[in-house]
């Protein structure tokens, strides 16, 4: 028997170098908004597929865009309890009734490189977020987002020192330089792009 879920987990993260613009355009969700939303806790393409790595920072995210959020280890606790089958995910319905939630909210990587471990010097990604209705909605909403980024294009013009990306306080950029936000590693720049992600969902109002 599924156990009720009394408490909604928010993630809160301290992220470094997220810029996001205030006239982001948001894609509309179809059919009834979602009061909660339950992120998947199984990242489609991800090795493994359940690193907490992945959701950096989602949680968070979410609920900053007024949804109530159930947290992907939340999730994954209430779905490894039941009788669903995480990898037979096809009965959306079966899910929301498990986790108490109206929607569904995927992470596909089609493709991730972010190097080195420590340090971050470039990174590439090829992502997808999934809004699946759990109410015989289909799919409510998506983003794609593709790109790559390196820490040399952010750097101080300063040929006569080495970079030093863990330095603190970091090295200054000149006034009228790049706008290009930092990343310690993987899981600062996963937050930075499920934040710019999140970006495009429209916000819930007030009940």
């Amino acid at each position: 028997m599924l156990r009720p879920i009394f408490s909604v987990a928010l993630v809160m993260l301290p992220f470094t170098g997220c810029l996001f613009s205030a006239a982001v355009e948001t894609s509309p969700i179809r059919g009834e908004v979602p009061g909660t939303i339950a992120i998947w806790p199984f990242v489609s393409g991800g090795v493994p597929p359940d690193a907490d790595l992945w959701f950096s920072g989602m949680s968070y995210h979410v609920g900053r865009r007024g949804y109530r959020v159930i947290a992907p280890g939340v999730a994954r606790e209430v779905l490894i309890g039941s009788d669903i089958a995480p990898a037979l995910s096809d009965d959306w319905g079966a899910v929301g009734r498990a986790l108490h939630a109206d929607a569904v909210l995927l992470v596909e990587v089609s493709s991730f490189e972010a190097r080195p471990a420590g340090a971050l010097r470039h990174a590439s990604w090829d992502l997808t977020w999934r809004l699946v209705s759990t109410r015989g909605q289909g799919e409510q909403w998506s983003h794609r987002a593709h790109g790559r980024w390196r820490q040399a294009d952010r750097d101080p013009m300063d040929a006569t020192r080495r970079f030093d990306a863990m330095a603190s306080p970091p090295p200054l950029v000149p006034i009228g330089g790049p706008r290009i936000p930092g990343f310690r590693d993987a899981r600062d720049l996963l937050a930075h792009l499920h934040g710019a992600a999140m970006e495009r969902l429209p916000a819930r109002e007030a009940p």
